[in-house]
């Protein structure tokens, strides 16, 4: 199966894994280097998302609203999710989609605990999904437990992300998943693996066009070429080579030639995950830069005045997250 030209509207992600306690500092905002995290401070930066026509927000399962050692902390990603819509602090249309290991507990209990923030959040909640050749009974026992769930009838199932590590995922990813995370720098492997998702998809009786795939982008945006590889090359010697930031397409430019490589990669994917190379810095560089040079070029609607995120207050912590 030939896989189609992906549409020109594209789907745009921006990742606040970032503002965790324990995300390095280079990447982390001023106000998120204390020891906990400020939900006023997330939630600036989800209305920065919202008013830039981001269509998700994602957070990572290194994501800690602390830095204490607690037995509990992988759930943290939903735990944050949840204070947000208890504090009524989401914004827009918005999708946030929390990381979740699946093997930590119950795959049914965790299904259930995500259609309840689905609900909470007005329909506007994700869960990001390990995608392994292996995972493919615990994704469709997440579906089984979705279709099921009269709660959902009006808010609609929530949106699953996977972001399969290896190629031979693909089956899992195709079959279940609404987005598909691809990890990757070459643009042939991309259109190789997309095209192997849709085939999946499409043998499991699914729409192909159901099934979003985009990739991972580190962006680093300055005000000339120079400054921003400067930058980058900066975040990439003091982020201790990690492995997988070694595999992620990393875009350094002006918003202008950032926009480029994007609209370069657009006739291949179907959107992009943008990691900020820093907070705020990038995150503000991508709403009030990149969004709107991708806007004039027909690639994302044209995005609402965007607002700056300022230091907000002290995290609310009395808001429970009950699984």
């Amino acid at each position: 199966m030939t896989a189609p030209t992906p549409t020109t509207r594209l789907t745009l992600g921006l990742d606040l894994t970032g503002l965790g306690a324990k995300a390095p500092l280079h990447t982390r905002a001023r106000s998120s280097r204390a020891q906990h995290v400020s939900l006023g401070d997330v939630s600036d930066y989800l209305l920065l998302a919202a008013e830039a026509g981001i269509d998700l927000v994602t957070v990572g399962e290194s994501f800690r609203l602390d830095d204490a050692a607690r037995p509990d902390a992988w759930l943290d990603p939903a735990v944050l999710v949840s204070r947000l819509a208890a504090a009524g602090l989401l914004h827009g249309a918005t999708a946030i989609v929390p990381a979740l290991p699946a093997g930590l507990l119950d795959p049914v209990r965790l299904a259930r605990a995500v259609a309840g923030l689905q609900v909470r959040t007005d329909g506007r909640a994700g869960w990001q999904l390990p995608a392994t050749v292996t995972a493919g009974g615990v994704h469709a026992e997440v579906r089984r437990v979705w279709a099921g769930d009269r709660a959902l009838v009006t808010a609609g199932a929530p949106l699953l992300v996977t972001a399969p590590a290896e190629p031979e995922a693909a089956v899992v990813a195709g079959r279940h998943s609404d987005v598909v995370r691809l990890r990757v720098s070459d643009l042939a492997e991309a259109a190789a693996r997309r095209e192997a998702i849709r085939t999946a998809a499409a043998a499991a009786g699914r729409n192909p066009d159901d099934v979003r795939v985009v990739v991972d982008v580190v962006t680093v945006i300055a005000q000339d070429e120079l400054s921003a590889q400067f930058r980058a090359d900066l975040l990439r010697d003091v982020s201790d080579g990690a492995s997988e930031e070694a595999a992620t397409l990393t875009l350094a430019g002006t918003a202008q030639t950032v926009a480029d490589a994007l609209e370069e990669w657009a006739g291949v994917v179907d959107g992009f995950v943008l990691v900020p190379g820093s907070l705020p810095t990038d995150a503000l560089a991508i709403a009030h830069g990149l969004v709107p040079e991708l806007a004039a070029r027909g690639l994302v609607p044209a995005p609402a005045a965007a607002s700056a995120p300022q230091d907000a207050g002290d995290l609310v912590d009395d808001l429970a997250f009950v699984l």
